[in-house]
């Protein structure tokens, strides 16, 4: 019997969102191609050096060691998800039950986040799922300049699944095709301004519920981990 948990409450940042009434729960894989399975197909050179997969405890090794408890858990989730998924798609299901009801205990509104560290096309071949929890909100990011624009043109087999693009060292032109079409485009900076090439930066760091952000505006991150300590045009600079 698989007793692998595929989703967490864990990750500080989305803890944040508790405060406006949402209470979310999110999936992390090992990602770009770490577990044999290439998770984020649109991921630049500077993205794969500077990923989150290993911040805060999942970058925590013991003496000597490559890897740890949480890598491992992931790399297993990814290759569950892409080998054995007559047994990952039950679970999930089951899991974002569990979460539904535990959201509803508390008084807060169920989300999810199925791409913590991976950038897959849900929407694609798994519109059953947010179509039987029609009433939870799903939300990601992604680099995927396509996927983007069929969300915001509404082009989608769902309503309660939100992006935000990502801005990366090679995708300018797309954001501002992004931002011009009325979508939001989290930016990673160095310090968080108030504006940024004409338009309003909304802060990203308060929450993660980025489906109730503004339309059409850069969504600033500060720079965080060796990221903040190192030079790379992933961020901006200014």
């Amino acid at each position: 019997m698989n007793t692998m948990k595929l989703l967490t409450t864990s990750n500080p940042k989305i803890q944040k969102g508790t405060k406006r009434g949402w209470f979310t729960t999110i999936q992390h894989f090992a990602p770009s191609k770490l577990s044999g399975v290439n998770v984020c197909p649109d991921a630049t050179p500077e993205c794969i050096r500077f990923c989150l997969n290993k911040a805060g405890r999942g970058g925590i090794f013991k003496s000597g060691e490559k890897t740890n408890i949480i890598q491992e858990a992931r790399k297993a989730r990814t290759r569950m998800f892409n080998n054995d998924f007559q047994n990952y798609k039950p679970q999930l299901l089951k899991e974002i039950t569990a979460h539904v009801k535990r959201a509803t205990k508390l008084g807060l509104k169920p989300c999810v986040r199925l791409n913590g560290t991976s950038d897959l096309s849900w929407e694609d071949g798994f519109a059953p799922l947010f179509w039987r929890f029609e009433d939870v909100q799903f939300y990601d990011y992604t680099k995927s300049f396509d996927r983007m624009m069929r969300f915001l043109k509404g082009w989608w087999p769902t309503k309660n699944y939100h992006l935000t693009f990502s801005r990366s060292e090679l995708n300018d032109d797309e954001c501002n095709k992004v931002l011009d079409a009325g979508g939001s485009v989290a930016v990673v900076f160095d310090d968080v301004p108030a504006t940024f090439r004409g338009r309003a930066v909304y802060p990203g760091d308060d929450d993660d519920l980025r489906f109730l952000d503004p339309k059409g505006a850069w969504i600033g991150l500060k720079a965080k981990g060796k990221l903040a300590r190192q030079e790379s045009s992933f961020k901006v600079k200014l």
